[in-house]
């Protein structure tokens, strides 16, 4: 009878010890549910409980801040959200999604200079990871530092050749350097990969009539208004072109229709000027 006894003592000091060692997984699994289905509020609070226990190594206490710092995010409490990023990575610096997460963060709030340090801490632990690239681009671009946002699409590019955005991306750096002429192959390139690409489409036809390719500017615009028949900037564009290019007559009938469609536009005013030119100089 003793000898049960001392065994059921000894299952139930077991069974103690197993509870307190997986006892710190009940928590992660309330506060991951709860973030899978949605319950963000209940999540940040189950978090925080796992992180104030303070009985977590290292690791899972890394996770824990991380895992709070994506239910702040989706709350919408951006800032709260970096600090638990920046806390998981003061424990646990080698996880690349962290610095991702962390980047598209604080692209939210404009601390650009802080996303620029978190894309290139993400690319030395991945690589030639091209969402990073990508996003680095961007970012270089958002600062104004055209050479290097070049740089990194040039990158872009040459991984993912048969994708129409990195080309986008690629010949704007490019006009904001002055190299028209390469901005003007990588948009043509998006055209042929994708011939609807607005984006491209406006941009060729905002530099053709820049630099004086009219008859270029005029196919784009005509191309665009296939697209979207109403829409006034490109009536207005056309109907520069029309004017850069002399065909004056044409030129009326755009601004016409851009002050039939909306008086208020931006372009209506230099649109009713040259209507109105047009017409005392016989051109009407």
């Amino acid at each position: 009878m003793r000898t049960g006894k001392t065994a059921y003592a000894a299952y139930a000091i077991m069974l103690l010890f197993i509870m307190a060692v997986t006892g710190c997984s009940s928590p992660f699994k309330d506060a991951d549910a709860a973030f899978r289905r949605g319950d963000y509020r209940k999540a940040v609070e189950l978090y925080g409980k796992v992180v104030q226990s303070k009985k977590l190594d290292a690791k899972d206490m890394a996770r824990a801040h991380y895992n709070m710092g994506r239910s702040l995010d989706r709350l919408g409490r951006t800032a709260d959200a970096i600090e638990e990023y920046k806390r998981s990575i003061d424990l646990e610096p080698d996880r690349q999604e962290v610095y991702m997460d962390m980047a598209v963060a604080l692209d939210k709030i404009g601390l650009l200079e802080q996303e620029v340090d978190a894309l290139n801490n993400s690319l030395i632990l991945k690589p030639h990871d091209l969402r990073t690239e990508s996003m680095l681009g961007e970012c270089y671009a958002k600062l104004g530092q055209f050479v290097n946002a070049k740089n990194m699409f040039d990158r872009v590019v040459r991984q993912s050749p048969r994708d129409p955005k990195n080309y986008v991306n690629l010949g704007l750096a490019d006009d904001k350097l002055g190299d028209a002429q390469g901005a003007i192959s990588c948009w043509e390139t998006v055209v042929k990969l994708k011939p609807d690409d607005e984006d491209a489409l406006q941009y060729l036809g905002f530099v053709y009539n820049r630099i004086g390719r009219n008859q270029d500017a005029i196919r784009i615009y005509r191309k665009l208004l296939e697209m979207k028949p109403n829409e006034l900037k490109y009536h207005n564009n056309l109907g520069v072109a029309y004017y850069n290019s002399g065909q004056y007559k044409l030129a009326m009938k755009e601004f016409a229709k851009v002050l039939t469609i909306d008086k208020h536009y931006p372009g209506a005013d230099m649109a009713e000027k040259l209507s109105k030119k047009f017409a005392a100089r016989g051109h009407g």
